[in-house]
């Protein structure tokens, strides 16, 4: 690569939509943002190789790495194709996260060096690629593929970002004086928007203080007032704008845009309130107490309870289906109870011995499985919940949150420790444990535009 054309290039580029999607399984919202930038074919210059003619390159953000990919019209190993074993042969992605156009933020250099693939990022004041800001987390390729990947937190994990790519090739590698020959954008242009996708979660103590990760905004907590009985448990609206408290009495306590939609703190329970969960249009609530009585708020429908049923065990959390057509309340020896026309039974651990007692149950995305935490970390999936390794021992385990596209869980404990699995990682824990434990999660899940009010 020659400084001088990654000048020029950096002065003749301007930002234009390219080809942006979001990845969006089926029922859940998309952990992962993807851009693709397109290239005219044969436009190398000033000669037409076929290994320095970018196709086309794409950027995916996903929550722990951002990754590029990139291909030339005559594919290339560089481990094995001599001109990559020059200096001057290499990718450039300019990463723009705050910089006008025509400037850059940052360059992930990718190259060929003693005999392995490589990628550093500099940053664009970085003339000479000296200092590098990070190393790759991985740098290869495959499938006839360039591919480099970075740690977000490298380029300060932005909320959005755009990109441009840039080949340079030694045209013989066996001659000093042959050209470098260079493909930039048609146009030298930038692609589209690569926006960071959205993740987060909350973890409420028995005192009502909260504690906000990744994307989670704060908007309240009642840690400094004085409780008629301990926080309970904790669920938030859809959107993520707001969260809700429900303490042992069914007192509620409402933030942000969660509105208050009625409680039990007026009444005499029989059995205290163990939990809460919302509709899937965030206008109403659930509310179960430990014999499995059900108090619906709001656009909730009562479906119905185990309230007048003698209980082997009692009932130690609750979730509402997916497709607002019914939920599922389970016992701490995980013996499972299916109310309404939507939730169907998946299985249960209420013939089994277990090592510790079940704490909390979260619904799969599809609406065909869900899964247990145990308070020692097990976990138990049904129908197609996805099965996970647990951390077993350590803090006991106090609630289980699913991750918006339903492939991943986060399991909180007592100490405000955070186990992540599947699709997403721990956003973050507590340095220390709380003065009093936590007891529940929640966390952010995208809206579903087409959530009507349940039938």
């Amino acid at each position: 690569m020659t400084l001088s054309f990654r000048c020029r290039f950096a002065c003749a580029v301007t930002s234009v939509l390219a080809v942006a999607a979001l990845a969006s399984p089926a029922g859940g919202a998309p952990i992962v943002t993807t851009v693709t930038l397109a290239d005219q074919s044969n436009d190398a210059t000033p000669i037409s190789l076929g290994g320095a003619d970018i196709v086309s390159s794409t950027a995916a953000f996903k929550p722990t790495e951002i990754t590029f990919t990139l291909k030339t019209a005559v594919p290339e190993d560089p481990r094995i194709t001599a001109n990559w074993a020059s200096p001057a042969t290499g990718i450039d992605f300019l990463i723009r996260t705050a910089a006008a156009a025509p400037g850059y933020d940052y360059d992930l250099h990718y190259n060929y060096v003693n005999g392995a693939i490589t990628g550093k990022v500099y940053a664009a004041s970085d003339t000479t690629l000296s200092n590098p800001l990070c190393s790759a987390t991985r740098a290869e390729y495959s499938n006839k593929t360039h591919r480099v990947s970075i740690d977000p937190g490298c380029i300060g994990r932005p909320e959005s970002m755009t990109y441009g790519h840039l080949m340079s090739y030694k045209s013989d590698v066996n001659n000093p004086d042959s050209q470098i020959v260079t493909d930039t954008p048609d146009n030298g242009a930038f692609s589209g928007a690569l926006v960071r996708p959205k993740l987060g979660y909350w973890l409420v103590g028995r005192d009502g203080g909260i504690f906000a990760f990744g994307d989670a905004p704060f908007s309240g907590s009642t840690g400094n007032l004085h409780l008629n009985q301990p926080i309970v448990g904790m669920a938030s609206n859809p959107a993520g704008t707001g969260y809700w408290f429900v303490a042992a009495d069914g007192g509620i306590f409402a933030f942000g845009d969660a509105k208050f939609f009625g409680s039990t703190g007026s009444m005499k329970l029989n059995k205290p309130i163990v939990g809460m969960t919302p509709t899937s249009t965030g206008q109403g609530y659930y509310l179960v107490a430990s014999d499995g009585g059900i108090f619906s708020f709001g656009d909730a429908k009562f479906r119905g309870s185990t309230g007048s049923i003698k209980l082997n065990k009692p009932i130690v959390g609750m979730a509402a289906t997916p497709n607002g057509r019914g939920y599922w309340l389970v016992a701490s020896d995980g013996g499972v109870f299916a109310f309404g026309n939507g939730a169907d039974f998946f299985g249960s651990t209420g013939d089994i011995k277990l090592a510790q007692p079940i704490v909390g149950i979260a619904p799969s995305n599809s609406n065909k499985g869900y899964w247990f935490v145990a308070a020692d970390g097990g976990i138990f999936s049904f129908g197609d919940a996805g099965k996970f390794t647990p951390q077993l021992g350590g803090s006991p385990v106090t609630g289980v949150a699913v991750s918006p596209d339903g492939n991943g869980l986060w399991v909180t404990r007592a100490n405000g420790d955070v186990n992540g699995y599947g699709s997403v990682p721990s956003l973050g824990k507590l340095p220390s444990a709380p003065s009093q434990p936590v007891v529940g999660v929640a966390a952010l899940k995208a809206a579903d535009p087409t959530a009507t009010p349940q039938q």
